[in-house]
């Protein structure tokens, strides 16, 4: 690279994370420190930035005693870097100062900038397609957040201010297109950006107007309402004078002012999808509601708990309706308001000459330091006849129930995910496309919260037809973690929620397999704590939509360190708990978790159990079992079977695992693991199936000494030979045990009678099946060499299929068809 023509143009980019290339060529720009002081040098212009300004830019107040030497030793390798690609001349010192020249590099925040000024002249001559294009151009420049990942204050200044062009820029986008009768597009694309800047009062400008000109002035109202709510909360002030204009406008359905001049037809009739006819469930919740309306005494105090994201706000306003319509004056708190405890008195004040009055209290688990005065004092001093309604992440303290003064007055309900039809009502409510809605449905799992964000994107993006299934994919997950999860206190704790989103349940001793450098104890506590991690009976699990988000979110963000926990679970589990499991409650666990951690890929879910518990205990069959086993075999499988079973009861009598019902003994079914090393000819003989596999075996390579063959001759559960079950499930864990860990194991069969069914499963676990058939032996016959593909090989077989699936979110049922 040392004497590159200069001639070859050399471009930064800091819109998004920073890079350098000169011509082809990505340069390696260091340490994201290092990068902090060549960010400082370029946003100085081609300026002198002393270095006392460049260590203030890197650490602020907390510089350390070697900060310029340290500042001087990251210049020093930038030179370096610089001049190894013919840029020998691009950083001058002088005085302790150092300047770098803008002549000799092209920069993308200089053409954002250039193609924005552009626009704005064609817009100011009356080009407004041509300024639209000239925006568009301009952010698609961003590949992301302003110089992602460069830590100090000069660089948090220098991407709070490109962050900020960046959004005037889609605003004035966004306006452009309301010029040009653009709105279904604006109305698709104002809500991702509203997501990511709540407060921008002029991004719900846009998007009222988007809405009424689409012809959806029910939806815009409703729009206006909860930015109200929202800026009351969070800034304590109402809407700008601007927005409320509009709000008033679309009220009286003013169609004639400039601002809201909409080309769709002034005579159309409006869709009626009002709040009330897109907010579904929660009627039991409600009915509760109605009642203390109407019951003309105290009512007490209504308690919603649940996590994050469940609809306890939204309930909340769907309760201040209800009371509105019967006639009732609402009061609401939520417990992030600043001075919460003097907004509460004040509350009180009013309360106190009012009838019938209704209080709503929002995110309760805000006001925990309040909880002793609010129960003891604040609320006992309400009128007789109000109606108060609580709702918070966590349920009321234990003080609460144990107190008499509330016995009996106080009502707790967790609010649940929704069932699949309220899911799916929701879904219609919010005009999703058919397609679309079994992917989302089945990624939020009932959860009202990704099931509404998921559900706004997809309209969005079925409304303009674009292509942004793997953006809108991200965005949805990327809130859904910011909501439901929160952040993690380091990143070891973030670590341990993942491995528990992944693993179908967390134990300590998993922890500690997965982590070794972490404290498994002191995870799994904090891991129970966790309001979204429920406790299991084999451990921690976490629940449907943020599982899958968490397992999203680490497979595309590092996809190594993902590869790496799948790998330590499965061998954990194939492993220590395969190797260690003696009972059928602990085969089924294993199982179902071998079954979940491939869900991704190949077929072996599909023949694990999902329900039932396994409810049967096992033991080696006794001689008072023998005709037991025979009637069962005959009864299932015909005399040729029962006459098989006879033969090796009576040869191999401990080869015979029994299962039988732990409550009322019944026979549930039995299984037969035959060793062989040398058998006799009577037995081969005997049993035409057996003499078959030794042959096949003895066909292979002969049993080196000390090594044997071992089948699973009989598998025998009358009532799931259809299908998987717990009692399937604990015969493919002890066979999976044998594979994996009996010693000495040369090769195994397995004799199925529903061949048909078991063939898929038989191909994905590499065993083959024998030619063999016989109209008297209506048996499918599968072996595996395990001489030729060792267990620790065979073990991770499929592991590319497990580690590449992809999350089903967004795709259309014609896609999934494909």
């Amino acid at each position: 690279m040392i004497g590159q023509p200069n001639h070859i143009p050399a471009r930064f980019t800091i819109l998004g994370p920073p890079a350098l290339y000169r011509g082809d060529a990505h340069l390696d720009l260091g340490t994201p420190q290092q990068q902090a002081v060549l960010m400082a040098l370029l946003a100085g212009g081609g300026g002198f930035v002393r270095i006392g300004e460049l260590v203030d830019g890197l650490w602020g107040d907390r510089a350390p005693a070697t900060g310029e030497a340290v500042v001087r030793t990251y210049i020093s390798r930038i030179r370096r870097l610089l001049s190894e690609h013919g840029l020998d001349s691009a950083i001058s010192s002088r005085s302790g100062s150092y300047g770098l020249d803008p002549a000799l590099f092209e920069l993308d925040a200089t053409e954002f900038d250039d193609l924005v000024e552009a626009a704005r002249q064609e817009r100011a001559d009356g080009h407004l397609s041509v300024a639209a294009k000239r925006l568009e151009q301009a952010l698609g420049l961003w590949t992301g957040t302003a110089l992602a990942g460069v830590p100090g204050e000069a660089a948090e200044r220098e991407r709070f201010r490109l962050e900020r062009l960046r959004l005037t820029a889609a605003q004035e986008l966004l306006r452009l297109r309301l010029d040009l009768g653009e709105h279904a597009d604006v109305v698709a694309e104002a809500p991702l950006l509203i997501e990511l800047n709540r407060l921008e009062e002029p991004l719900y400008e846009l998007y009222l107007i988007a809405l009424y000109r689409s012809g959806r002035r029910a939806e815009a109202l409703e729009v206006y309402r909860m930015v109200y709510d929202l800026l009351s909360r969070e800034l304590g002030v109402g809407p700008g004078p601007r927005l409320r204009a509009i709000h008033d406008r679309i009220l009286r359905a003013d169609a004639d002012h400039d601002e809201l001049a909409a080309p769709w037809t002034s005579g159309a009739e409006l869709p009626p999808d009002g709040p009330e006819q897109r907010f579904v469930a929660r009627n039991a919740e409600r009915g509760i509601f109605r009642s203390m309306l109407t019951s003309g005494r105290r009512a007490g105090l209504l308690f919603f708990c649940g996590p994050a994201g469940i609809g306890k706000s939204t309930l909340l306003r769907r309760l201040a309706d209800d009371a509105e319509a019967a006639g009732r004056r609402v009061w609401r708190i939520h417990g992030a308001a600043e001075e919460p405890r003097e907004r509460l008195l004040r509350c009180a004040q009013e309360l106190a000459g009012a009838a019938e009055p209704v209080l709503l209290v929002d995110a309760f688990e805000e006001l925990r330091d309040l909880e002793a005065w609010l129960r003891d004092e604040f609320l006992r001093r309400l009128p007789g006849d109000a109606v108060v309604v609580v709702a918070g992440r966590d349920g009321p303290s234990a003080a609460w129930l144990t107190d008499p003064a509330w016995s009996g007055t106080l009502v707790v309900r967790h609010l649940d995910t929704l069932s699949d039809a309220e899911s799916a009502a929701l879904l219609e409510a919010r005009g999703l496309d058919p397609g679309l809605r079994g992917s989302v449905a089945d990624f939020a799992a009932g959860h009202p919260f990704p099931l509404s964000l998921a559900a706004e994107v997809g309209r969005s993006m079925s409304a303009t037809g674009l292509p942004l299934r793997r953006d809108a994919v991200r965005f949805v997950v990327d809130k859904v973690l910011e909501r439901l999860a929160g952040p993690a206190p380091t990143p070891l704790h973030r670590w341990a929620l993942h491995v528990c989103a992944h693993a179908r349940h967390t134990t300590e001793d998993l922890l500690a397999a997965v982590l070794p450098d972490g404290d498994a104890t002191e995870l799994f506590d904090w891991l129970r704590t966790r309001p979204y991690v429920e406790t299991a009976a084999h451990g921690l699990d976490v629940g449907g939509v943020l599982r899958e988000a968490l397992d999203h979110d680490l497979r595309w963000r590092d996809p190594a360190g993902y590869a790496r926990m799948h790998l330590r679970i499965r061998h954990h589990v194939m492993d220590d708990l395969l190797r260690d499991a003696r009972s059928p409650h602990a085969y089924v666990a294993v199982m179902r978790t071998i079954g979940h951690l491939r869900r991704r890929g190949g077929v072996m879910s599909r023949y694990v159990s999902q329900a039932g518990d396994g409810n049967v205990r096992l033991s080696q069959a006794a001689p008072g079992d023998h005709e037991e086993l025979v009637t069962m075999a005959r009864t299932s499988h015909g005399e040729l079977t029962a006459g098989s079973v006879r033969f090796w009861l009576g040869r191999r009598p401990e080869a015979f695992t029994v299962l039988r019902c732990r409550t009322t003994g019944r026979l549930r079914g039995f299984m037969s693991w035959l060793t062989l090393r040398r058998p006799e000819p009577a037995e081969l003989e005997a049993d035409p199936v057996v003499g078959e596999i030794w042959h096949d075996m003895s066909r292979r390579t002969p049993v080196p000494p000390g090594a044997h063959v071992a089948v699973a001759r009989h598998l025998i559960c009358p009532a799931f030979e259809a299908g998987p079950s717990p009692i399937t499930d604990v015969f493919q864990a002890r066979m999976l045990r044998a594979w994996l860990h009996e010693p000495g194991l040369a090769a195994s069969y397995l004799v199925l009678v529903n061949g048909p069914l078991w063939r898929p499963l038989m191909a994905y676990l590499g065993h083959d099946e024998l030619e063999y058939v016989r109209a008297d032996h209506p048996y499918a016959v599968f072996g595996h060499d395990w001489l030729a593909d060792p267990p620790q090989r065979w073990r991770d077989h499929h592991l590319d299929e497990e580690l590449s699936g992809e999350l089903g979110l967004f795709r259309r049922q014609d896609q999934d068809s494909t």
